[in-house]
């Protein structure tokens, strides 16, 4: 069983899981560049290849270019070789039944109400599982695990949501998601937060190895990824939503952390909706559709707010810019995936804001995975472990 593969610890094993990862890293791979990367005859090598190839787990991946010889074969991982869950929970849930080339096979989506309880929930995302499964002809032993992305804070060791910061649902404090899902599933499972996952896969999929990134999520909150020299920057409670606390008029809108000037009191879309209702009290926004709506058709008021938000949100970048060095920033959020005016003027202000030297090479823009990138950026963490030496 490909799971048992990747959780078999043993010396023996090693060289040829290092191997797999390799390959699966590679996407495409010679024999040749193979034994460059490996200090084993070459025979020992061959052996290693025919034995993942007999068990399906790499395949011939076509004819790479001749370099004087013969043309060499080239090799992949076997992408249905096995299966992952990515899952998201925030104010909607997304649950993606994907590949090991974390490309989507199924995907189901709800929308977060207040009468979830956490029990209700998770019953409701853990028989999306098992049908998506039904109807894929697939077992436990298909899958290699589950990765979890959530909004924070959360405990990563003990894979527990904390208190959910702008959550719909209540009672979600020191809620065990992991604890729950291995009642039911017997797979390796992982929590972490969902600005964290976004990153991951963001760094994966677009491959900006070498690369510092800086992901962003806005919405009812700010929250943030960091990805530094291909690691990710848990910060200790994995409250990503900590970034829409910075600071950014000091003395200014009260918070609903109780402090005055945060981010989240001029930029989310809490804020936006109260700022529009204190202008115009016969304008009532409740929820995002409703403010980009408006927005798209020219409503003055609730243009007005949203430009000082995008100016807050830009001046927040810039600070982040300005201290993490990232050479790649993505936003992504529903204003921002769907008001071009509004992203391109958070763009504007952070680049006028970030310190000039910063500015050479850097790039800030959309994210290429929108709302998808948190639950596969789970699913990626989940089989990277698999292959970090503890």
């Amino acid at each position: 069983m490909f799971r048992e593969f990747l959780l078999d610890p043993s010396k023996k094993n090693a060289n040829k899981k290092a191997l797999y990862e390799l390959i699966h890293r590679k996407r495409l791979v010679s024999k040749g560049d193979l034994l460059d990367a490996f200090a084993v005859p070459q025979t020992t090598l061959t052996r290693m290849i025919h034995d993942l190839e007999r068990k399906g787990w790499i395949q011939s991946g076509g004819i790479g270019p001749s370099k004087g010889g013969r043309p060499p074969v080239l090799y992949k991982a076997n992408p249905l070789s096995s299966y992952i869950f990515g899952i998201e929970i925030a104010r909607s849930v997304q649950v993606l039944l994907l590949n090991l080339e974390f490309a989507v096979i199924d995907k189901k989506v709800f929308l977060v109400t207040k009468k979830f309880t956490p029990d209700e929930m998770m019953s409701r995302i853990m028989n999306d599982m098992k049908q998506m499964m039904a109807n894929h002809q697939l077992n436990d032993s298909d899958l290699v695990g589950i990765g979890v992305g959530a909004i924070g804070p959360v405990d990563r060791e003990k894979g527990k949501m904390i208190h959910p910061e702008s959550f719909r649902s209540f009672g979600w404090e020191e809620v065990s998601i992991v604890g729950k899902m291995e009642q039911q599933f017997h797979v390796p499972i992982i929590l972490n937060n969902g600005a964290n996952t976004a990153a991951i896969a963001e760094y994966k999929i677009q491959e900006y190895s070498n690369k510092n990134l800086l992901y962003c999520i806005s919405g009812y909150g700010i929250r943030c990824g960091i990805i530094q020299a291909g690691s990710s920057l848990n910060s200790k409670q994995g409250d990503a939503s900590s970034y829409g606390h910075m600071i950014v008029q000091p003395g200014g809108r009260m918070c609903t952390c109780g402090k005055k000037g945060c981010l989240n009191a001029y930029s989310s879309f809490g804020a936006m909706f109260d700022l529009v209702q204190q202008i115009d009290s016969s304008l009532v926004l409740t929820s995002p559709e409703n403010l980009i709506d408006a927005l798209q058709n020219g409503e003055p008021t609730v243009e007005a707010v949203t430009h000082e938000a995008a100016y807050y949100y830009g001046l927040a970048i810039a600070n982040m810019v300005n201290v993490l060095h990232p050479d790649v920033v993505l936003l992504q959020g529903k204003l921002i995936e769907q008001n071009e005016r509004y992203l391109n003027r958070v763009i504007a202000v952070a680049k006028e804001h970030i310190y000039a030297s910063h500015l050479t090479d850097l790039h800030i823009g959309k994210g290429k995975l929108g709302r998808e990138a948190v639950a596969i950026g789970a699913a990626v963490e989940l089989f990277q472990g698999f292959f970090v030496e503890v």
